[in-house]
Formats: structure tokens, C-alpha cells, sequence
């Protein structure tokens, strides 16, 4: 019963309650078994047992426990539930508190977590997603005091990534502008003018106009920049791009080719001659003189010009190479000027072209070798030198002679080439021959557009400290006078450079090329070669003989040795000894001959 939560009185009840009821048990077992007998009188004590004293006193003795029970246990049920009530209460108030301390916990933890954040979470998720999308540009406001939160950290990052991108736009656009224009000039590049021809050549069609491609090459600009250096050259072409620009005018188009080649597109022209007066303004143009760092520089141009649609389909590269070729042809004319393409002209620069070529392939694969020509004294017989005469061992054409090709390469950049092979081919002879036990000098002809490189005396020094054992003093440059010298005090300088190594100079074929009296007075000269033509016919010529008569006046006055060339028979040497030359060279004395010839020679030669 204690397992069913009565406690120890109220079982001290039930238990008195049981035993009254087993006295009443008994009582009324006793009156039925007195009913039972059948006896009347028996019965009437059956009767009095169950309705005495006794009787009731044993039923109430039954309740009075019962009751009792009732009320300690309605009692023990009060205290019960007001022990709940007040349990319940004091839950509540738990649960009160409990809900207060969470309300502040999650207060303080939304006012932590908006110190942090800055924004609320559907704010922030907002705007990260704009960043996500690369919306840089739009502002992140922050308010004042939230700086270093999240919120001030997206601003922040919004504003990098905005600079970065910003920037990787710029690099993006500078790479573009890059790939599409010259970064010295600003014009045009090779790329963007194959794009803007096309577009022309569509226009010209479409527009039933002309276009003119004019392929300009400034003249003689890479002394400029051997002479003066690069950052003054990049300096001179900034400003002849400039003009070339104001020149052409703003519905035309200009680009730089490469180094100091520019091209440059007439639109809209109504026939060949209106682009005359654009050619002409270009030229006048690029020969103005140019002042940069106290230095003037007078420079000229050549331009090559080539239209389009013509009778047969053009592409726009075959477009270029026409104008590149009339250009070519305009500086082979004398440049400072521009040339009209035309068919006649294309083949024959084709096959000067060609020819070029060809020099160069002869080059790479040695097919040049010099031949000897000896000087002499012609009143002792002495040989006091020998010209060193290049000849190409051509591998179809057979051994060609120097007319054959070096016209074509005189103011070329493989003119240049050759020079120095020529030399440094000498100075290896001469060490063949100093073995051998012979020393004579050697006379190599030079171009004047290879002794105006501006670092000629620098390439002719790298020539002998190739060859230590070879006397510099051994070699006299002859300058060739088919073209003019362009800077007296330039090549004056570098001739003065040479001299200090102990090089001498004669002028070769005076008379008949460019040289002037200047050139006397002002160049360190030693010598003077009669060109053959005024020697051959000095026999029956009295014009030739008058003429060698002077020259040699002319020498003497300016302290210079003289040597005639052409000197054919014994007359002619004894005429020349007649008039005061001295020296001779000719066919009559010898015939160039290979290298391997002239000691032979030398040791049979008696005049």
C-alpha cells in the first residue's frame, strides 16, 4: 500500500477500518447461521444481533476510520496541490526569468551581432551578391562609427576590386591600343593599317573614288641614329610623324610601317593627279629642318605611291609591296622625292630586287674574292701597292665585274656589308703575303654612303684588332665618287679617326663624279686618281692632256701625290712621265689578277 503513496496513518486507519468490518463480518455471520438453523427464536436473535448497539457501533466503527482516512487523504491531496501551485508558481517565475536572461541573451547577441555585421544579414547578403556579379561601381554606404565592420569591410573590398578592375580595364584597353598603334608615334601599326586598307579599298569600290597607299622611308635617318643615338632618333621621328599627320590631313590615314618607313592612305581622291599636292605637302614637310637638344637635322624623304581599284584585282598587301617598290625607285632616283607606280617600273625593281638578293645569298655563301691590281712607280718600276678589286664568283653567271652589281648596291645597307668583307678580306691577304715575306700596301675602294656610317671608324678599329699582326698604315681607302658626300665635317671627322690609326685616303676617278674643289681643302686627301677616261686618249686628245696637265698643277698646290689610272702602253707611261705623274696603274703594267697571282708577278715584273 506504501507503493501506492498511503502513508503510514492512513494505513493505521485502513487497518482499524478492516478490523471493524471483520467484527461486523463476524455479527452478521453469526445471524445467518441463526436464520440459517430455522429456528424462530433464533431468528429473532439474528434479528437483534443485526439492529443493536453492538451492531451499529461495529458499522460505525468502520466509517469513523474511513472518514478518516478520507480527510488525511483529501488533506495529503490539498497540501499536494497547493505544493504544485506553489511549485508551478515558482516554475513560472523560473521559466520567466529564464525566458528574460534568453530575450537578453539573444538582444545582446543581435546588438553583438549588428556590431559585427554592420547590416543586417539580408542586407550584406545583398550586396555580396552584387559583388558577385561584378557590380563594382555601385556605392556601399556605411554609416558613421561602423567602419570596422563587416558592412565597412565589404566597402572597402567593393572599392579594391572596383580600383582593380578599373585598372585591368585601362591594362586591357592599353594592350588594345598597344596591339593596334606604334607606341613612339601614336599613329597606326602595321595591324590596324591592314584594317583601315581593307576598309578603304572597300570604300574606294563602293564610293566609285581613288585611293592612293604612299609608302614613305625617310632618308639617311640610321646615321641619325649612329651619329646622334636612339633616344634623339625616336625624338626626330615623333616629330616627323607629327607632320607627316598635319601634312596628309585628318580624313586621311598615317601609320609607321616600321623604324623610319610610314604609310600613308589619300581617300576619296577623283583621279591620280589630286593626290600630287598631298605628295608634294608631305615631302616639303619631312625636309624641313628638325631642332631638338641644339641640334639641326635637315633629313628628306622618299615616297612611293601605288592606287587603287586598278584594270587587274589587287590585294591590299600586293597594294603595299607596289608602293614600297616606287619608293625604291624614287630613292634610287635621287630620293627627296615620290614616284607613281607603274608595271614598267614594278619589273624592273623586281629585278633589282631580285639582284639584291641574289648579292646577299652570294654573301652568306662566300661567292665574292678579290683580285689584285697592281700600282707602280713608272720611273723606277717599283710596285708601291697594290687596289684590291672585289669580284663575284656568280654560280651560274660566272666571274661578274664590279659594274655588273655594285651600282646596285652603292647606297644600300649591303654596300655596307661588303665593304667590310672587302677590307677585312685585305687585311687577311696581307697576312698571307707578310708570311710569305712580302708587304705592300693594299687600296680598297669605299662608297661614300659606307664612309658616312656613323660608326665606321668604330667597325674599321674592330678590323684590326682582329688582325694585331697587320700595320693599319698598310691600307688606303679610295673614295668612290659616284655619290656626293652629304656632311663634310662628318666624314671629316671620321677620316681624321681613321688617319689617327695611320689609314690614308685618296680620291678615286676625280674628275668625273661629285667631288669638289672643297673636298681638297677640306678633307685630309694624300692622293689623287686620274679617272682612265682622261688617260687613254691623252695621246690624241689634246682636251685629256690639258685636263691631266691641270690636275696635276692642282695637286702640287695642295701637296698631293697623284696616280693615273688606264694606263694602257709604254706611250701612255711615257707621256704621264712627261706631264709629273709619277704613279701608274693599268693594263699596260698589269691586269687584276688573283691573289694567289700577285707574288708570281711581283717576282717576274721588270718594266
Amino acid at each position: 500500500m506504501r507503493q501506492v503513496g498511503f502513508t503510514d496513518i492512513e494505513l493505521t486507519q485502513l487497518v482499524s477500518a478492516k478490523q471493524a468490518s471483520d467484527a461486523l463480518t463476524n455479527i452478521e455471520q453469526r445471524a445467518m447461521e441463526l436464520v440459517a438453523s430455522g429456528d424462530p427464536v433464533l431468528r429473532e436473535q439474528a434479528l437483534v444481533l443485526l439492529h443493536n448497539n453492538e451492531y451499529h457501533l461495529a458499522k460505525a466503527g468502520i466509517m469513523r476510520p474511513i472518514d478518516n482516512l478520507y480527510e488525511m487523504m483529501n488533506s495529503r491531496t490539498v497540501d499536494s496541490v497547493r505544493q504544485a501551485e506553489i511549485s508551478a508558481r515558482w516554475l513560472r517565475l523560473v521559466f520567466v526569468i529564464l525566458g528574460l536572461m534568453l530575450a537578453m541573451m539573444l538582444w545582446q547577441l543581435k546588438r553583438r551581432q549588428l556590431a559585427i555585421l554592420g547590416a543586417p544579414v539580408a542586407e550584406l547578403y545583398s550586396k555580396i551578391e552584387a559583388l558577385g556579379n561584378g557590380d563594382f561601381t555601385t556605392d556601399i554606404v556605411v554609416p558613421a562609427g561602423k567602419d570596422n565592420t563587416l558592412l565597412g569591410w565589404l566597402s572597402r573590398t567593393r572599392h579594391r576590386l572596383f580600383l582593380l578592375d578599373h585598372t585591368r580595364m585601362q591594362v586591357q584597353q592599353r594592350l588594345e591600343h598597344l596591339a593596334h598603334y606604334d607606341p613612339l608615334t601614336g599613329l597606326s601599326n602595321r595591324v590596324l593599317l591592314a584594317e583601315q586598307l581593307q576598309s578603304s579599298m572597300l570604300n574606294a569600290v563602293q564610293g566609285t573614288s581613288l585611293l592612293a597607299v604612299a609608302f614613305v622611308d625617310i632618308d639617311g635617318f640610321k646615321a641619325v641614329n649612329d651619329r646622334y643615338g636612339h633616344a634623339l632618333g625616336d625624338q626626330v621621328l615623333q616629330t616627323l610623324s607629327k607632320r607627316l599627320e598635319a601634312a596628309v590631313g585628318i580624313n586621311n590615314i598615317v601609320a609607321r610601317m616600321s623604324g623610319d618607313e610610314f604609310v600613308f592612305l589619300l581617300n576619296r581622291l577623283s583621279q591620280i593627279e589630286d593626290s600630287l599636292p598631298w605628295l608634294q605637302q608631305a615631302l616639303d614637310s619631312l625636309a624641313a629642318p628638325v631642332s631638338i637638344s641644339g641640334v639641326t637635322i635637315t633629313l628628306s624623304a622618299s615616297i612611293g605611291v601605288s592606287f587603287y581599284p586598278q584594270n587587274a584585282d589587287v590585294a591590299a598587301e600586293q597594294l603595299l609591296r607596289q608602293a614600297d617598290q616606287a619608293m625604291y625607285v624614287a630613292k634610287q632616283a635621287g630620293k627627296n622625292r615620290f614616284h607613281l607606280f607603274d608595271n614598267e617600273a614594278d619589273q624592273h625593281t623586281r629585278v633589282v630586287l631580285r639582284s639584291l638578293n641574289d648579292i646577299r645569298d652570294g654573301l652568306a655563301r662566300q661567292e665574292f674574292v678579290l683580285f689584285y691590281q697592281p700600282k707602280v712607280n713608272m720611273l723606277t718600276g717599283e710596285c708601291v701597292g697594290v687596289e684590291a678589286l672585289v669580284r663575284w664568283q656568280h654560280p651560274e653567271q660566272g666571274l661578274m665585274a664590279p659594274g655588273q652589281y655594285l651600282p646596285l648596291i652603292e647606297h644600300h645597307e649591303l654596300g655596307v656589308q661588303l665593304g667590310h668583307w672587302v677590307i677585312s678580306q685585305a687585311f687577311r691577304q696581307y697576312q698571307i703575303w707578310q708570311a710569305q715575306g712580302v708587304t705592300t700596301s693594299i687600296s680598297v675602294n669605299i662608297a661614300a654612303f659606307h664612309l658616312q656610317q656613323a660608326d665606321f671608324s668604330q667597325q674599321l678599329g674592330a678590323i684590326f684588332d682582329t688582325f694585331p699582326a697587320v700595320p693599319p698604315s698598310m691600307l688606303e681607302l679610295e673614295i668612290v665618287e659616284t655619290s656626293a658626300l652629304q656632311d663634310i665635317a662628318h666624314v671629316k671627322q671620321t677620316m681624321e679617326a681613321c688617319s689617327a690609326f695611320g689609314v690614308t685616303f685618296s680620291l678615286d676617278d676625280f674628275g668625273t663624279g661629285y667631288s669638289s674643289l672643297s673636298y681638297l681643302k677640306r678633307l685630309p686627301i694624300s692622293t689623287l686618281k686620274l679617272d682612265q677616261s682622261f688617260v687613254r686618249d691623252i695621246l690624241t686628245d689634246a682636251d685629256d692632256l690639258a685636263i691631266l696637265q691641270g690636275v696635276s698643277r692642282l695637286a702640287e698646290a695642295f701637296e698631293l701625290a697623284t696616280i693615273a689610272e688606264g694606263v694602257e702602253t709604254a706611250a701612255h707611261m711615257q707621256k704621264l712621265l712627261q706631264i709629273g705623274y709619277v704613279f701608274g696603274q693599268g693594263y699596260g703594267i698589269a691586269r687584276p689578277m688573283p691573289a694567289n697571282a700577285f707574288v708570281d708577278w711581283l717576282s717576274k715584273w721588270n718594266m
